[in-house]
């Protein structure tokens, strides 16, 4: 079976995602990877993929956006290199698979060059916003007008990561039952690199991932400093790209002893410093309007590290992190809250403990290996429908 997996994203998450999949299903098919020509990725693919710099990089996200750093003109060229996508008719798949939210640039060029009707197209999506158009989040609602402007593509299989983003997507997808559930894959890539082990620090709490305000960094940073009134030598660390809000960054000026920011992204081969320091990770993101928030980047890379999880009740954390026995769930955008349970498993060794074996053994049950299966299960009954 040949596979071509699609990668459109060059930073944050999904290429680390795409790339964990690749080499998973590289170990029982032919997989090619068009991709940018840079990603956050690169010394991840295995040699069992073949990989196609197909695109242009681009520097649109998030983080970037509220960091005012937006190139037009390298964007738009960028934009344009999905032209190349027409290099999938060389590699003549059996499966042409996007694990990166089909974004309008795909999905254009895709229905351009007819590749839906050429070859089977599946589709990963990350996240499932119940409002198509949101109005606090311009760049997203931006993203659905384009996205609206062009034609659909026959997507054989749409694959989410919860059953509450299949219900919201079966209202948008021509046929509900081509819908399919599959876990996010654990992040263990990042234990392979040659990384410095530090002992794990008590009081330590991490936050890691893009710093946007979706992910209730505002919420988590009020939180320590309620904790440090009982535990005065707690540390939040924030590690990944963005900025941080003015109320935010008032409080770490005003203790800073107690927080450690490093907003910039962070290298693979030095995400384990921030994790083997970690005494718990912190996931306190905000309710999406009907829980469709599918997976987390920073859940998935402390179930591989064994690290007891804080979380919000947003999406799906509640069964990942509370019913696992991971770690603890508390409500959104409550401080008082989430300072209570950072405390309650900061001077509870032996609990946190606990929740630690919980949360490597989530990460061995969602192994890329078990999630690989899935998949290939999905693309031969796919190809059975020919």
């Amino acid at each position: 079976m040949k596979i071509a997996y699609v990668l459109s994203q060059n930073s944050g998450g999904l290429p680390h995602y795409a790339a964990q999949l690749a080499n998973a299903v590289a170990k029982h098919a032919d997989v090619t990877v068009l991709k940018p020509t840079e990603t956050t990725a690169d010394d991840v693919f295995s040699e069992d993929v073949r990989v196609l710099n197909a695109f242009e990089s681009m520097n649109i996200s998030l983080p970037e956006l509220r960091k005012f750093n937006f190139d037009v003109r390298r964007n738009l060229s960028a934009l344009a290199s999905y032209k190349n996508l027409r290099l999938i008719e060389a590699v003549d798949p059996d499966v042409v698979h996007d694990p990166t939210d089909l974004f309008p640039q795909v999905k254009f060029y895709a229905k351009r060059y007819r590749l839906d009707e050429r070859y089977p197209f599946v589709v990963t999506y990350h996240e499932v916003p119940i409002e198509r158009f949101p109005i606090s989040r311009p760049p997203d609602a931006l993203e659905e007008l384009v996205d609206t402007l062009i034609p659909d593509l026959d997507v054989r299989r749409s694959i989410v990561h919860t059953e509450n983003q299949r219900r919201v997507l079966r209202e948008r997808v021509p046929d509900p039952e081509s819908i399919s559930v599959i876990p996010h894959g654990v992040n263990d890539m990042f234990g392979d690199y040659d990384y410095e082990k530090h002992p794990e620090e008590d009081h330590t709490v991490l936050f890691f991932g893009n710093i946007i305000p979706a992910k209730g960094i505002d919420t988590l940073v009020k939180a320590v400093s309620i904790v440090r009134e009982r535990i005065p030598d707690v540390t939040l660390v924030i590690a990944g790209n963005g900025r941080l809000g003015k109320r935010s960054r008032t409080v770490i000026d005003r203790y800073p002893e107690n927080f450690e920011v490093h907003d910039y992204f962070i290298p693979n081969e030095t995400v384990g410093e921030f994790f083997s320091r970690a005494a718990l990770v912190a996931v306190p993101y905000r309710q999406q309007k009907g829980g469709t928030k599918g997976h987390s980047g920073a859940l998935a890379t402390a179930f591989a590290f064994g690290k007891p999880v804080v979380a919000s009740s947003a999406g799906d954390f509640p069964r990942q992190v509370g019913e696992s026995g991971a770690g603890t769930i508390v409500p959104p955008k409550d401080p008082e809250t989430l300072a209570d349970a950072i405390i309650d498993l900061l001077e509870n060794p032996e609990k946190r403990a606990r929740m630690a074996e919980n949360s490597a053994a989530e990460g061995e049950r969602l192994s890329w290996d078990s999630i690989a299966e899935v998949h290939l299960d999905l693309y031969e009954s796919v190809l059975d429908e020919r």
